[in-house]
């Protein structure tokens, strides 16, 4: 059976819905605020609008989170509004995202554009990212990916944003913008084809645990088409993003525990993945499994398992299952025989050019296995099955050739 291995993941639409700014921007204590130059300010004094709009992103946050208040969203939206006139980031992008997804008001993408932009512009890289997510995918503006391409860069590097208080801190990471960055790269979305740095981009945000790019990053270390081909590495990226429930990531590492190489074979590691990813679906992986079980590797030969799991996949045209399953039937394997269904199911793989198939199918006629005995029919059926390197063929015709035929009594003299 030819192996199918994934080449790529493209990306998912991981727009940022939260903000994680560092707070290494000093805040103004009491005395900053009330004390200026040993001089007592005094109270009752009127708060700056500076000051205001803080306060009103703090209480509008805590509507938006839930946090010590009833979660509100109409009113979050209300003081994010407020506060945004005073071109604080924070009310900006949350506007964006409260435009973006309909909360406390009706979705508009237009809108969320266009708070994510002043965000964007104040360097704020959650909403840079969502900017970029937005021009990649043509979300409520003209797909652009040049424009993609800019503010994921701008997402992904190391900048200052300007913070609540309208002072600058330090950026957070966004292991999403690092991983579209790197396919930018990689596959020339917005800018220039540059494997080598795709692959440092996906290294970068494999390094902060990003399943996706933990697994472009093996499959680049894989290849060697970026980087020095280095197996364990590889190795260690697809385990933690299969541990992160990456279908394709525990696929391939199913795979190349069971087919890669002698001295890292393992099959019951290659069961045990094969299952992770069938519980999401994986026909492949549902396929391998009842391989396994039917030939008791890496965990117990059972051919009523094997059966089953052939019989999941049934109507999906796969050949090797129809193959198999003929094989079931025919041999009476965990089951009775049964001819009828061993011809149909062999009947649908000769379609698909199996030789094994045609082969089987010469000897259900040859013997009348179900059917009337037809050696002419069953001698067409070896010649296919040898012309496709079944050379087990090549015998049974030699020794049909030697039987008198069916209808010799027709030539018999009066």
């Amino acid at each position: 059976m030819k192996i199918k291995k994934i080449s790529c993941i493209l990306s998912s639409l991981f727009f940022i819905t939260t903000s994680n700014a560092g707070d290494t921007c000093l805040q103004q204590n009491f005395w900053d605020i009330w004390f200026n130059q040993g001089s007592f300010k005094g109270f009752g004094l009127p708060p700056s609008e500076t000051q205001i709009q803080k306060a009103q992103v703090e209480l509008a946050e805590n509507y938006y989170l839930g946090d010590r208040i009833a979660k509100n969203y109409k009113s979050a939206y209300d003081l994010f509004l407020r506060a945004s006139k005073g071109d604080l980031t924070q009310a900006n992008f949350r506007l964006g995202l409260m435009n973006h997804y309909g909360q406390g008001k009706e979705k508009d993408l237009i809108k969320a554009f266009d708070h994510y932009q002043l965000a964007a512009n104040q360097n704020d890289n959650e909403a840079q990212f969502n900017l970029a997510l937005m021009y990649r995918y043509g979300l409520g503006i003209e797909k652009n990916l040049t424009e993609a391409y800019h503010w994921f860069y701008r997402s992904a590097a190391s900048e200052e944003m300007k913070a609540v208080d309208a002072c600058f801190e330090a950026k957070s990471t966004v292991p999403e913008a690092q991983f579209n960055l790197a396919q930018m790269y990689h596959y020339g979305f917005g800018t220039k084809k540059d494997v080598k740095k795709a692959f440092n981009w996906y290294e970068k945000a494999a390094q902060n645990n990003l399943k996706e790019a933990q697994f472009n990053f093996a499959k680049l270390i894989l290849t060697g088409e970026a980087a020095d081909y280095h197996f364990d590495i590889a190795i260690e990226n697809y385990r933690l993003a299969a541990k992160q429930g990456l279908l394709e990531a525990q696929l391939n590492l199913a795979q190349l525990y069971h087919y890669g190489p002698s001295y890292f074979q393992n099959f019951k590691k290659a069961f045990k993945w094969y299952q992770a990813a069938a519980n999401q679906g994986s026909n492949e992986a549902i396929f391998n499994l009842a391989l396994m079980q039917q030939y008791g590797r890496g965990t117990i030969q059972n051919h009523i398992s094997a059966k089953n799991y052939y019989h999941q996949i049934e109507e999906k045209n796969i050949p090797e299952v129809y193959v198999n399953l003929g094989f079931i039937y025919h041999y009476g394997l965990g089951t009775p025989v049964n001819d009828q269904k061993a011809k149909s199911y062999f009947e649908k793989a000769s379609k698909h050019k199996f030789g094994e198939a045609d082969f089987h199918l010469g000897i259900i006629y040859r013997d009348g296995r179900g059917v009337a005995k037809n050696l002419v029919l069953a001698d067409s059926f070896f010649q296919m099955a040898n012309e496709k390197g079944i050379y087990e063929a090549k015998e049974i015709i030699k020794t049909l050739a030697l039987r008198e035929p069916d209808d010799i009594n027709l030539f018999e003299a009066p």
